[in-house]
C-alpha cells in the first residue's frame, strides 16, 4: 500500500472518533431513514451529526470527509475497498465525495448540500435544523424558559453549545465561509424574510444597491432553495411565493433591527414543514393552511382588539370545518370569529403539545 494510503487511511480512525466525540452531546432527531441514504441540506444543518448518530449503532463505520486537504482523495479511492474488507467495516458514511469516488457495497449514508448526481439506488432526505421539541430534548430546562433563547439563538445543532455571546460572529463568518464572493447577496436577501415576492423582483431590488446580473442572481436563487436554505411557500391568494431561510434566527446575526414578526413567522413555518411536509403548507397572509385542515396564524403578542380586526379577513371563505390556531409567545385566549372557533397557545405549547396531535 502507498504510504499516503496508510497515512489517510489512519486519519480515517482518527477523523471518525473526533466526529463522534463532537455529537456525543446531540440526541437522535426526529428523521426515519435506512442506508444508503443522500442528505442533503443547509450548511450546518445537521447532515453529519444526523449520519454519525446513525453510526452509533454500527460496530465499525468509517467517515470519508470529502473537503479534509489531508486526505488523498484519489489513493484512498484505491485502497479503501482492502482496507473495509480487512477491518470489517460495516457502516460507511462520505461528506462531499467527489463525483469519480467509488462507492462500495456496504450501507453509506453521503452529505452534500443538494441532491444533485445522487447516486443509482439511494433515497434522498433533505436535513432541516432542530425543530423546537428536538431543541428542548437536548436541555435539561424548562421548556418555557428555552423559548427566548430558541427564538434569539436559532436552530443549528452545531452552534448549540457556542457561548450565546459569539453565535452571531460564528454565524457570519459560516456563511462568509460558505458562499464566499456570494455572501454579500446571501446578506441582502434576509430583509425579505417572510416577504411574497418572485426572483425577478428581488432582482429588480437588489440590482440598486449590489452590482449582479439576473442570471447569477438566479443561479443563486436556485442553489439556495434546492440545499434547503430557502424555502419558498406557495400563497392562496397571491402569484408570488413567500420565502422563508431554514435558520430563522440568521438576520438576527447580520442586524441588530431586524423586526420580531418575520422571524416569529419563520419559525412557525418551519415546525409545520417538518411536521406536515412543505407540499402541504400554504401561505395566506401571514397565516398558514396546513393540510387544508388546520390555520396557523403567528402573532407574538396578539390583543383581543387585534384579533377581532384581522381574523374576519384571515377566515373569509374558509370552510367550516378549519381548525384555527394563533400561536403566540406565550398568550393563551379562546374565541369564535363568526362559525369559527379559534384558540390562541404559546408557540412551546403548539409544538410540544398540540402540532404532534394535527
Amino acid at each position: 500500500m502507498p504510504k499516503m494510503c496508510a497515512m489517510d487511511l489512519g486519519l480515517l480512525n482518527n477523523i471518525l472518533e473526533n466526529s463522534l466525540a463532537q455529537s456525543k452531546n446531540l440526541r437522535p432527531r426526529n428523521y426515519h431513514f435506512k442506508p444508503s441514504t443522500l442528505f442533503y441540506g443547509g450548511a450546518r444543518a445537521g447532515k453529519i451529526s444526523t449520519a454519525l448518530l446513525h453510526a452509533s449503532t454500527y460496530k465499525r463505520p468509517v467517515f470519508v470527509d470529502g473537503t479534509d486537504a489531508r486526505l488523498n482523495l484519489a489513493q484512498l479511492a484505491k485502497a479503501l475497498p482492502l482496507f473495509c474488507q480487512d477491518k470489517g467495516v460495516d457502516l460507511l458514511i462520505l461528506k462531499h465525495p467527489p463525483l469519480d469516488f467509488p462507492l462500495l457495497n456496504l450501507p453509506t449514508f453521503i452529505t452534500q448540500s443538494t441532491p444533485k448526481n445522487t447516486p443509482k439506488g439511494f433515497k434522498t432526505e433533505a436535513i432541516l435544523p432542530l425543530n423546537f421539541a428536538e431543541f428542548v430534548a437536548l436541555h435539561k430546562k424548562e421548556p418555557s424558559t428555552l423559548l427566548a433563547r430558541f427564538l434569539k439563538e436559532g436552530n443549528l445543532p452545531e452552534l448549540l453549545f457556542c457561548p450565546a455571546s459569539e453565535i452571531a460572529l460564528k454565524k457570519q463568518a459560516l456563511y462568509a465561509l460558505a458562499f464566499k464572493d456570494k455572501a454579500p447577496l446571501f446578506k441582502a436577501l434576509l430583509p425579505y424574510q417572510a416577504r411574497s415576492l418572485s426572483t425577478h423582483h428581488l432582482y429588480t431590488q437588489l440590482k440598486k444597491t449590489l452590482k449582479i446580473s439576473k442570471d447569477s442572481l438566479y443561479a443563486f436563487i436556485a442553489f439556495l432553495q434546492e440545499s434547503q436554505t430557502l424555502l419558498s411557500l406557495a400563497s392562496l391568494k397571491a402569484t408570488r411565493p413567500k420565502l422563508y431561510f431554514y435558520d430563522f434566527s440568521l438576520p438576527y446575526a447580520f442586524s441588530y433591527t431586524h423586526p420580531l414578526p418575520p422571524v416569529f413567522e419563520n419559525m412557525l413555518a418551519l415546525e409545520l414543514i417538518r411536521h406536515f411536509g412543505v407540499s402541504k403548507i400554504a401561505c395566506h397572509f401571514n397565516a398558514f393552511l396546513a393540510a387544508n385542515r388546520h390555520l396557523c396564524i403567528p402573532s407574538p403578542f396578539p390583543t383581543p382588539e387585534q384579533l377581532k380586526h384581522t381574523l374576519p379577513l384571515l377566515l373569509k371563505g374558509m370552510a367550516a370545518n378549519i381548525q384555527v390556531w394563533i400561536v403566540t409567545i406565550n398568550t393563551a385566549l379562546k374565541g369564535a370569529c363568526g362559525k369559527h372557533a379559534w384558540q390562541a397557545c404559546g408557540f412551546g405549547d403548539f409544538c410540544l403539545q398540540v402540532l404532534p396531535t394535527l
